[in-house]
């Protein structure tokens, strides 16, 4: 485990080297955003958040992947499954009594989102407790996209009634299942130092974490991703096709289509650009030409069906929708004026490092409450990049092209969308970029090591501009 200047030296954990420096970078920059914007001075309670979230995960990922490597690979997933969903429980309890006494309601701020899932949810229940749930199917038309989440959630209340508890520590479940999938795909392809980084990352990344306590879609659309790729993963790399592991792939593309059409589009789009151009190494030929015609079948169903009618409409709605969107955002209260001018052209140079953190006051909670999420995205990117250049210089792509066409694939389509900066429609592709960041982290050294100031330097001129820009548009 030692942090040695040999290039082919694999590091075993996150060295406290930058995980410090990430932690002072950003009581640094909070410091001077107070200063130079102090008339929108952030919130107490949302800076006390900031720097729970980024001392939190910056600290101890550097302290349990440190201890952790020590542990037997069965010792290490329990752990990492257990204290991932201990954390996630706690906050589940905790968020619920916070929202109730700053909201008056077990929902976050500006939930219009998480009530009308939840409003729904009831009606589907009651409409199924009736005997009437033909009246739900008609409501819902050949509106499949979006019909996943609230049917999941009425079979919740049906079952075990409306309580907004029990299907949020169902997501603490999900939450920590996605953290040990994660381990095992970084495992799979990077080895199990990564692996072990990855899983300690997801377990305590803010995000991840915060959306269990929030009545959305999102947890559970992260854990349906997740297993997809980790089952896709499995069988590009068995050595003999196992048609019950496709049937379960099967149910989970159905699945992720019911929660967002375009990503389960992108999923089975690198599906099959990972079937076409993975390594020889990593699957045989003959095996690829079964899943083709596999997947070429799937194809023809899903064009053929509302959900190929709908990506149509997605593709020749592209120039405008965002366009449109981005009007929105200006005309909106609280809204900037910038917003108007954002673009693909925008968008796509910072879509891997973007959301930025707003770390002022602009009057949106929920966005002032992770920001210290959104920092460590901004930060643990750097190991991204850097495990991006070492697999271009090894000539490794190859290897794994399933997890690099989905991460690229779906951020290319979310820079030409409205969604661009929404951390929200950023968050089914972030276990990809911590499995990125795990290899990266293990591939670090004293000649590469020295990218990283500069790296939090630029960073931080970044943060500092995003958050005049918001301030900025605002006056």
């Amino acid at each position: 485990m030692k942090y040695t200047t040999n290039n082919t030296d694999t590091l075993m954990f996150f060295p406290k080297y930058f995980t410090r420096k990430a932690i002072i970078c950003f009581v640094a920059v909070l410091v001077i955003c107070s200063l130079f914007f102090i008339q929108r001075l952030s919130s107490i309670q949302w800076i006390i958040w900031q720097l729970v979230e980024v001392l939190g995960f910056f600290y101890f990922s550097n302290i349990l992947s440190k201890r952790w490597a020590k542990n037997s690979n069965a010792i290490y997933q329990k752990r990492l499954f257990w204290t991932s969903f201990g954390i996630r429980a706690i906050w589940v309890f905790f968020s619920y009594f916070y929202f109730i006494q700053i909201t008056g309601i077990p929902f976050e701020f500006e939930s219009r989102d998480a009530q009308a899932y939840h409003q729904e949810a009831k009606w589907f229940a009651g409409l199924w407790k009736d005997g009437k749930l033909d009246v739900y199917f008609k409501y819902i038309g050949t509106n499949y996209s979006d019909m996943g989440y609230p049917i999941y959630l009425g079979i919740l209340n049906r079952l075990v009634g409306d309580s907004v508890l029990i299907p949020r520590l169902i997501k603490a479940l999900l939450g920590s299942f996605t953290s040990v999938m994660i381990y095992k795909i970084s495992r799979n392809n990077f080895g199990e130092a990564a692996g072990r980084i990855a899983g300690i990352l997801a377990m305590l990344l803010p995000n991840l974490i915060y959306y269990c306590g929030i009545h959305v879609k999102e947890t559970e659309m992260v854990f349906l991703t997740v297993a997809f790729i980790w089952y896709s993963d499995k069988i590009f790399r068995s050595n003999k096709i196992i048609f019950w592991q496709l049937i379960v792939l099967f149910i989970l593309s159905a699945a992720v289509f019911l929660f967002r059409t375009v990503l389960a589009a992108t999923l089975l789009f690198s599906f099959g650009l990972g079937i076409l151009f993975i390594s020889k190494h990593i699957t045989n030929l003959a095996k690829r030409m079964i899943i083709v015609l596999l997947l070429g079948l799937s194809s023809v169903f899903i064009v053929s069906s509302p959900f190929g009618d709908e990506l149509s409409h997605y593709y020749h709605i592209r120039k405008n929708s965002q366009k449109r969107q981005m009007t929105n955002y200006t005309n909106d209260i609280d809204g900037n004026k910038f917003a108007k001018y954002g673009s693909m052209s925008v968008f796509l140079p910072m879509i891997l490092i973007a959301p930025f953190p707003t770390l002022v006051d602009t009057n949106q909670p929920n966005l002032s409450m992770l920001a210290g999420g959104f920092f460590t995205r901004n930060i643990y990117v750097f190991f991204v990049l850097m495990a991006i250049v070492v697999l271009f210089k090894r000539k490794l792509f190859r290897n794994h092209v399933l997890i690099i066409s989905v991460l690229f694939t779906y951020l290319f389509i979310l820079s030409a969308s409205g969604f661009a900066l929404s951390e929200r429609f950023h968050l089914p592709i972030v276990p990809f970029l911590l499995i990125f960041a795990s290899y990266g982290i293990t591939q670090m050294n004293q000649k590469n090591k020295k990218y990283y100031i500069p790296y939090l330097v630029i960073i931080s001129f970044i943060i500092i501009g995003w958050n005049w820009f918001k301030i900025a548009g605002r006056v």
